[in-house]
């Protein structure tokens, strides 16, 4: 119990989380979520679901790190084809879970590893992207973005811009960038992207 308390402390849950192995990141995600450390509350969400509405299209959607899926709260299913979440963590499937149906489901996967099921009209990255190791970024969004179906899109969200101003730039620079900005009601930031002319 006490070796779970630690993995949610402040430095100790960043190195865990971003050089430990599988199964203790999992660990580490899972003591945040039970002590309801990211039971976060609605800022910029209704702003990002129009934007996840406006590149869905009534698609296909693929939440990676989807944690307790608190976006599906607003997301309408009828603005959907279908939803799949993923997460490291058993505790955040477990939350997710209320949100499932026959459109929507969830499965216990490392989106580092993750392979796409299916093509896919929008990949979201809420507060999530900043958990894959920096060196892995491009490639994990290059092999994710074959599942993009055509004009689909990655949706990126991250809330601490400045301490990860790294991930920003790097999306800058290498892929096509549709939005770019801070929410309308925080300095959460998002960036939304697609191939542009990137790949061959």
């Amino acid at each position: 119990m006490k070796f779970r308390g630690l993995l949610a402390t402040k430095g100790i849950h960043y190195l865990a989380t971003r050089f430990g192995w599988r199964k203790l990141r999992s660990l580490a995600f899972d003591e945040k979520y039970r002590r309801g450390d990211w039971n976060f509350g609605a800022d910029g969400t209704g702003e990002l679901d129009m934007v996840i509405r406006h590149y869905l299209r009534e698609g296909d959607l693929l939440i990676m790190g989807c944690g307790g899926a608190s976006i599906l709260k607003d997301l309408e299913t009828s603005s959907l084809k279908s939803a799949l979440g993923i997460d490291l963590s058993p505790e955040a499937i477990r939350l997710a879970g209320r949100f499932a149906s026959e459109k929507i489901s969830f499965q216990l996967a490392d989106m580092v590893t993750f392979q796409c099921p299916r093509p896919y009209d929008v990949v979201l990255f809420s507060e999530s992207l900043n958990y894959v190791p920096v060196a892995g970024q491009e490639s994990l969004l290059r092999r994710l973005a074959k599942s993009l179906k055509p004009n689909g899109v990655f949706v990126v969200t991250i809330a601490q811009s400045k301490r990860y101003a790294d991930i920003l730039e790097g999306i800058r620079q290498n892929f096509h960038v549709l939005e770019d900005r801070p929410f309308s009601s925080s300095s959460r930031q998002l960036i939304v992207f697609d191939l542009g002319h990137s790949y061959s």
